[in-house]
């Protein structure tokens, strides 16, 4: 994949999906995102249309993320990660930090403890797991479609894929390694989030230097779907100060 398409002198953004996400997990920032930026979203192996095998370490979903930047020569990107992707955004940060600009960490924490029963339920009773996760996914306020939306989504992995993005989120633990994250850092969330409570994201801004945290109202996990409008802006002005130098390393 070359770099058309892509407008010159424009900050690379790039977007990466969580457990059993896809392009989808992103519809509601394509459009916008593209107004400002180059945005780049991107599937993990193993999910949505792309190829391969997924994985169960969040440490090797970070090194093909790494190999996707090299093989597009980009450096000195933005990254957005939701959920699992938020585990690879401060992975990469603590293992490449020189090819990022920034970070924004959606709906995530330090430590993704999964339950054993949603663990071996995927296994069992995938479609039936699929439906419980994206109902306790969404704030109570959404609507059916929305959540339906997400169910589809997550249907178009494999279950032996969700199950190893569960298990990747499970061993994930970086709960000690946080204080070295020294990159500008946005962390958002909603405020109804069942999956990753809103202290998760209170733990990562106490220990990430500087950083930024904003709680949105009336969302739930999937925060970038049920309230896009304050999400979208909230990035696009994060991005924008670090641009500006407003917000430093560890200001």
């Amino acid at each position: 994949m070359g770099r058309k398409g892509f407008i010159e002198g424009r900050e690379f953004v790039l977007f990466i999906h969580g457990a059993g996400g896809g392009q989808y997990t992103w519809s509601f920032q394509k459009g916008f995102f593209e107004k400002y930026f180059n945005p780049i979203i991107i599937e993990l192996p193993g999910h949505g249309e792309s190829g391969g095998e997924g994985e169960n370490e969040i440490g090797k979903y970070a090194e093909h993320v790494y190999g996707f930047l090299k093989a597009l020569n980009l450096s000195k990107v933005f990254l957005v990660g939701h959920s699992m992707g938020g585990a690879i955004v401060q992975t990469m940060a603590l293992t490449h930090p020189e090819v990022i600009k920034g970070i924004v960490l959606v709906g995530t924490g330090a430590k993704l403890k999964v339950l054993p029963m949603i663990l071996n339920e995927i296994r069992e009773n995938f479609e039936e797991t699929v439906k419980r996760i994206n109902q306790f996914a969404y704030s109570r306020k959404s609507s059916n479609d929305l959540i339906d939306k997400g169910m589809i989504g997550m249907m178009r992995c494999r279950p032996e894929v969700v199950h190893g993005d569960f298990s990747a989120c499970d061993r994930f633990d970086v709960m000690n390694e946080l204080e070295k994250i020294n990159l500008p850092t946005l962390i958002l969330c909603g405020d109804e989030d069942e999956l990753t409570p809103v202290k998760y994201s209170q733990f990562l801004q106490n220990r990430i230097r500087g950083s930024w945290l904003e709680v949105l109202s009336g969302a739930g996990h999937m925060v970038m779907m049920e309230s896009s409008l304050a999400f979208n802006e909230t990035i696009r002005a994060f991005i924008e100060e670090v641009l500006k130098g407003s917000r430093i390393q560890g200001s």
